[in-house]
């Protein structure tokens, strides 16, 4: 269990293992959220509150344009560069302020499209996008100034923010839910960007005088060429995933019901909650390993201790959700959601093979294969267009998450394919 003690004791994890403080909040806020949500506006109000933030999300990293994790790299190297950095953070600062004003501009004019996209028939919660709209240059700086922070190792002040954001943001949301019920819940994931926006800038504020940047206007697109590569890797798929969700969700209450895209969006949720492990351990243990391997016979041996002692583990917590499907239902949902049962074994499926997948996929980023990424992505995603178009009028909610798994199953032989080298070829090499 070497690889146990290693994960643990990575400096790395350590250190952003403060943010385990935050996922463990994280994790306590969502089952509180989800009970709220679940008690207050029900299956239906769940699958609306699931579109609006796909939607939030793809005008988030449009803003961001995928950077976040160049600016961090970049921000890190370059750190004692005070000159260069703070005319590189200016003219940042004015790209994603004045991109993340044309967006709020498009969400005005578009609110009637975006609206019908997100809410369909729903026209009583048009009025919510406006809301959205204000608070989009908000959300973009804050998660640009978190990146800055990230990248000046600020870990403390980091999950401060986080700790912050998934306190007040659980209490405005339960507030609005209690009073206004759907319309509250959904306003709710606006006004917790305005906060966010707050906490972060008074951080950043500490390293960059806020005065000094708005006084001195730069826009130099020079400043983001060498961050674009590996943006556009994270920009493609923190963009196409949300709107195929969106899809998957208008479907399913097309040929079923809204009910049952709630059921759906629940189970989503659920699976967000272990799924951060698997996350957390791949971003701050094996992706920085990875990077840092020279040979290939290193490389296999990070690769193969994931798939020896990480994957026994969470199959086993897999087995155990399934046996407790329905107290993890009565217990973060309510009785109305008794239904989804039905929607476990395939999302355990999928989520086993996806956990199995990642391992893989992030050799794309700790390697920069741009190519054979966009390749496999593209791939992954049509099939879970497809089979999600053909599956779901048969089989509604269930089809959705089967053609999840059907997604993930063929990906991973998709990965085992394509990097047979790192798994089959034997190397002789010394590590």
């Amino acid at each position: 269990m070497d690889i146990l003690k290693k994960i643990i004791q990575n400096k790395l994890f350590k250190a952003t293992s403060l943010n385990s403080i935050s996922i463990l909040l994280r994790i306590i806020t969502g089952f509180v959220s989800s009970k709220a949500i679940a008690y207050f506006i029900g299956p239906s109000g769940m699958a609306l509150m699931g579109n609006l933030r796909s939607f939030t999300t793809t005008i988030e990293n449009i803003g961001i344009l995928g950077l976040q994790n160049g600016i961090v790299q970049n921000c890190a190297k370059n750190h004692e560069n005070k000159e260069q950095l703070n005319h590189w953070v200016t003219s940042l600062f004015w790209i994603f302020f004045s991109l993340s004003f044309l967006l709020s501009f498009v969400v005005f004019l578009g609110n009637s499209f975006f609206s019908k996209q997100i809410f369909g028939s729903s026209s009583e919660y048009h009025f919510v996008l406006n809301f959205i709209a204000i608070v989009i240059p908000f959300q973009v700086l804050h998660l640009f100034f978190v990146a800055i922070l990230n990248g000046f190792s600020e870990y403390k002040k980091v999950t401060a923010i986080s700790v912050y954001s998934y306190v007040i943001g659980l209490l405005i949301s339960l507030f609005l839910m209690w009073k206004f019920g759907v319309n509250g819940a959904l306003i709710s994931i606006s006004v917790l960007s305005v906060f966010q926006f707050l906490f972060s800038g008074y951080y950043f504020g500490k390293h960059f005088s806020l005065k000094i940047i708005l006084q001195n206007i730069k826009i130099d697109f020079k400043s983001i060429k060498p961050l674009l590569s590996l943006g556009l890797m994270t920009l493609f798929s923190a963009v196409l995933g949300p709107i195929i969700y969106i899809f998957i969700r208008n479907l399913i209450t097309k040929e079923v019901s809204l009910e049952a895209a709630g059921f759906y969006e629940a189970m989503q949720r659920i699976s967000g909650f272990y799924m951060m492990f698997i996350y957390s351990l791949i971003t701050f243990y094996f992706l920085p390993e990875l990077t840092k391997a020279k040979t290939l016979n290193k490389e296999q041996k990070i690769t193969f201790d994931f798939y020896k002692i990480i994957i026994p583990i969470f199959f086993v917590g897999l087995v155990l959700i399934y046996l407790l499907k329905n107290t993890i239902i009565q217990l973060l949902l309510t009785k109305e959601f008794l239904p989804m049962s039905t929607l476990f074994l395939w999302q355990l499926i999928g989520d086993l093979f996806k956990a199995m997948s990642l391992i893989l996929g992030i050799r794309f980023f700790a390697k920069k294969e741009i190519k054979g990424y966009f390749v496999t992505e593209i791939i992954s995603f049509t099939v879970l267009f497809c089979s999600s178009y053909f599956i779901i009028p048969k089989f509604g909610s269930e089809g959705a998450i089967i053609a999840y798994a059907v997604t993930y199953v063929l990906y991973f032989v998709i990965l085992l394919f394509y990097f047979q080298e790192l798994l089959f070829t034997a190397n002789k090499n010394k590590v």
